[in-house]
């Protein structure tokens, strides 16, 4: 069979599905739409490695973002019908919509919106945003009365809730699977030392990620513990409207009391892991947060604000903390809490390190995957 995915940058598609892409390729042709004006030849060639047939599809923005939309959507109906898949993934909550559109007008077996998060923008009260959610409600409420050939896949329950209830989706077309696998083989389990603590914080240098309360906690735990090192790793795009701001960023560059790593590319991130013992997030919501998803596969305990995406990679008091987000009173106890009692890190990483195995490795989402595919 062929099995489409479609993504909307290639460089997001390699580093979050490639793997369960390839799984999939085992058993049946796989291939990928995706806007490759922001890729190297080599990401480009790593797909034909894989035997992943890639049909470019670059979004040109237009001065209407309402007529830019169209003709995204008209475009990619047009390349999915010449494709004639069999099964179409459509990853993000954005491309569902679009491929919500679509599936009236292309025949194919069964059309899977994967719901990988509800990012800050979808709880906005702005009137554009509450535009957006109406659409989307007729949208899926439609397809709801008319279709039958679709499924959802969500990331984490809240947002299969969440969404079920809102857009009136029916339980039978809603199946939850935790994220897109981990390789075990890419992300190894080495026990940590009870000495050198290190934290770390992996993510994009924005707003809802919670940076500016683990640099603050950071910053006081430094005093009574000048042993303990704080890293942050993750890009710093200013053009980002929901970046930190210039002000913490400049103090994070310059400060004594964080290690910034900039940027770590994904084939790198497990070294980095196993030089730091506790791994931090304390984001606003997630789908589910790869980075802490691959840090617990190699034995970190896991410090995580107690939202959707989040609760779903810890046990809290077992394979790490759940922590009320923004909290900094709450963020410190936690971080404290290692740095007295560091034989914690040994034995709540081992835990860690199991639930990942069980919820999140590659093969168990495989399987998942391929279960929706065999049964339609």
């Amino acid at each position: 069979m062929k099995i489409l995915f479609v993504v909307n940058e290639l460089n997001f598609f390699l580093r979050n599905h490639l793997n369960l892409a390839a799984s999939i390729g085992k058993l049946h042709d796989v291939l990928l739409i995706a806007d490759t004006s922001k890729s190297s030849p080599q990401d480009i060639k790593s797909l034909a490695k894989l035997n992943i047939t890639l049909h470019p599809l670059n979004r040109k923005e237009s001065s209407s973002k309402l007529l830019s939309y169209l003709s995204f959507v008209v475009s990619l109906g047009a390349l999915v019908k010449r494709i004639k898949p069999s099964f179409i993934f459509y990853i993000t909550l954005e491309l569902s919509f679009f491929g919500s559109l679509i599936s009236y007008f292309v025949k194919v077996n069964q059309s899977i919106f994967v719901v990988t998060g509800l990012g800050p923008f979808f709880f906005r009260k702005d009137l554009k945003y509450k535009f957006f959610n109406a659409i989307l409600r007729c949208s899926f409420f439609l397809l709801s009365i008319l279709k039958k050939n679709f499924m959802f896949v969500f990331l984490n329950n809240a947002d299969q809730e969440l969404l079920n209830n809102k857009y009136h989706i029916h339980s039978a077309k809603s199946q939850l699977i935790h994220g897109e696998g981990i390789d075990e083989s890419e992300f190894r389990f080495t026990s940590r030392k009870e000495t050198n603590i290190k934290f770390l914080l992996a993510s994009r240098l924005v707003k809802s990620k919670g940076i500016e309360v683990f640099v603050s906690v950071a910053k006081d735990l430094k005093k009574s513990h000048p042993h303990i090192e704080f890293c942050l790793a993750g890009i710093f795009d200013s053009a980002n409207p929901e970046a930190i701001s210039k002000e913490l960023f400049q103090e994070i560059s310059e400060s004594d009391h964080i290690n910034f790593l900039g940027e770590v590319p994904h084939h790198q991130m497990e070294d980095c892991f196993h030089k730091h013992s506790v791994f931090v997030l304390t984001s606003e919501r997630e789908g589910l947060p790869k980075a802490a998803a691959e840090a617990a596969s190699t034995g970190m305990p896991l410090i995580l604000s107690d939202v959707p995406g989040c609760r779903d990679c810890v046990k809290d008091n077992s394979s790490g903390m759940l922590v009320t987000y923004n909290n900094s009173h709450e963020l410190y106890q936690a971080m404290e809490l290692f740095i007295n009692e560091s034989n914690l890190i040994v034995s709540m990483g081992k835990k860690s390190a199991i639930h990942a195995k069980e919820k999140f490795s590659l093969e168990v989402i495989t399987q998942q995957y391929l279960k929706i595919l065999q049964e339609n």
